[in-house]
């Protein structure tokens, strides 16, 4: 253990200095020593050392809570290990991190680290400063990521007896470092510490955190990380809002049953629309859960809320249980079949989450399920006989247009690497399958549409100029066709209903379809 070191005296000349222009919106208040002067001495040689540093992990150097990381994967890898997990907790919370660390060892290399601290941290080190890695998480948690990192001088965490937290971490911070020490940390249980502390840095903390520690210390703050999340943005972003927009296939039936003029289903399709939306949100909370390694080893994935450490796991968790469970309650009270739909859609949508999605071809068929199964449930709410014609057309129709998603990215594949869709159950030479089963549902979807309007639509009393309504398959037709068109070339970059509530031309065909079923009545 190194010996005793002394506060580094602040130099009448001391300035606010800013950081490299890569680390944007940080706001650092540092000495001239440490930016000018290499290891804590001056040109004169007579500068004092400068402080250890304590850093804190969870929320501070991690953009996440490390307890609720293990927590989580034990419960997805592992869910019977979770009551014996629970009941440690009896003999305390540095026991049950203990546990907890054991049983889903934390994996330091896809952590999320807030980089811009990092780098200042390496830049401390650089000047000379020593780095010491305290935190409350277990010992475990803090070995493997001080060894990742490789720029601290120690790691001490919670040993299965001591929580290292709040004025016990005060306390022994102040017996290993007597000299005087400089602390970094995050929340509320950090302000003992910075009160013990002769120097501190603020990171992520809420404006009353960062209010309470400038009140309770003398010296000013060495560096402070303000938190630069939008808590609102990131969770509408994390419960998908934007796919609500496919819950709008349950008022299909209500306008081709022709009850736009009942007050009744309409409110029972808008309410339906909202309980589907939530429950929905709920299993894309799940689904994040289950992914979040592979997540945040993705290119682009890796930027979403859950794994980046912007929503904690054990939060996300309690939003999904919540969202599911009132979506069931609400399902039940609007209608006993409704609430069955609810339920399998998530049934079937967590099973396809958990295995369905690596099986070629069932991935789509199972894709194309869940939107039909939308389209039953708007003939529930709409109280109109069920179409055999109608469910059989989305069968085959969004079959199709999950098949064109999967061909583009196998497209992209051949170009980009040869190799085949990570974790989907695909090689790159399956293209003319899906080309060929696409294309294929596509016709057959087209086929049952006009055998609809011929047996069904146009000879009904509904409508008054039914030969009108042949412009719908045609129209479509020209939709399918420039779609797959698209996804062949590589340029159809979302899902197809998505991509058709973004593309003009989506909507002017879906405009003349209108037009057309206004002209038959």
């Amino acid at each position: 253990m190194p010996g005793p070191l002394t506060p580094m005296a602040l130099p009448p000349s001391h300035l606010r200095c800013d950081f490299p222009a890569a680390v944007s919106g940080t706001v650092f208040v540092m000495q001239d020593a440490v930016m000018h002067q290499g290891h804590g001495a001056s040109a004169a040689g007579n500068a004092a050392p400068l402080l250890p540093l304590a850093v804190d992990l969870d929320g501070t150097l991690l953009a996440t809570d490390t307890l609720h990381e293990g927590l989580v994967a034990a419960l997805v890898r592992d869910p019977a290990s979770v009551p014996g997990l629970l009941r440690s907790l009896l003999q305390g919370r540095a026991h049950f991190k203990q546990q907890v660390s054991r049983a889903a060892p934390a994996n330091a290399a896809i952590l999320p680290l807030r980089k811009p601290f990092v780098e200042w941290l390496e830049v401390q080190r650089a000047a000379g400063r020593r780095l010491h890695l305290v935190t409350a998480a277990d010992q475990s948690v803090a070995d493997a990521v001080a060894g990742h990192l490789e720029i601290f001088d120690s790691a001490t965490g919670s040993d299965g007896t001591r929580n290292l937290k709040g004025p016990e971490k005060a306390a022994w911070l102040r017996a290993r470092f007597p000299g005087g020490f400089a602390y970094a940390g995050d929340s509320h249980h950090d302000l003992d510490v910075f009160a013990a502390a002769e120097e501190i840095v603020l990171v992520n903390t809420s404006p009353a955190v960062a209010a309470a520690a400038r009140r309770m210390t003398e010296t000013e703050v060495l560096a402070e990380f303000p938190s630069e999340n939008s808590p609102i943005r990131d969770w509408i972003g994390a419960l998908r809002i934007h796919q609500w927009s496919k819950n709008a296939l349950l008022f299909v039936p209500l306008v081709l049953g022709h009850k736009l003029g009942d007050p009744q289903a309409i409110l029972s399709c808008v309410l339906g629309l909202v309980l589907m939306g939530m429950t929905a949100s709920g299993t894309y909370l799940l689904n994040d859960i289950a992914d979040l390694p592979s997540d945040r080893l993705h290119r682009t994935k890796r930027n979403r809320a859950i794994a980046a450490g912007r929503i904690a796991p054990l939060h996300a968790l309690a939003g999904a249980i919540a969202l599911i469970l009132m979506g069931f309650v609400g399902g039940a009270l609007l209608s006993g079949a409704f609430l069955l739909g609810l339920v399998g859609y998530v049934c079937l949508s967590l099973t396809y989450s958990a295995f369905l999605k690596r099986i070629a071809l069932l991935d789509t068929l199972t894709i194309g399920g869940l939107f039909t199964l939308r389209l039953a449930l708007g003939v529930e709410l709409a109280g109109v006989p069920y179409s055999p014609w109608l469910m059989a057309f989305a069968g085959f129709f969004f079959f199709s247009c999950a098949l064109a998603k999967r061909h583009g990215e196998l497209m992209e594949a051949k170009v980009a690497h040869g190799g085949g869709l990570a974790r989907r159950g695909y090689e790159v030479d399956d293209w003319p399958l899906t080309l060929g089963f696409g294309a294929a549902s596509a016709m057959a979807a087209l086929q049952i549409m006009i055998l609809y309007v011929a047996n069904e639509a146009a000879p009904s009393r509904l409508y008054t100029h039914g030969a009108w309504l042949y412009v719908a398959p045609a129209a479509l037709a020209v939709w399918l066709v420039r779609i797959w068109m698209l996804s062949h070339r590589r340029l159809l970059k979302d899902d197809p209903v998505v991509f058709a509530l973004r593309d003009r031309w989506s909507w002017a065909i879906g405009a003349v379809i209108a037009a057309a079923i206004v002209a038959a009545l």
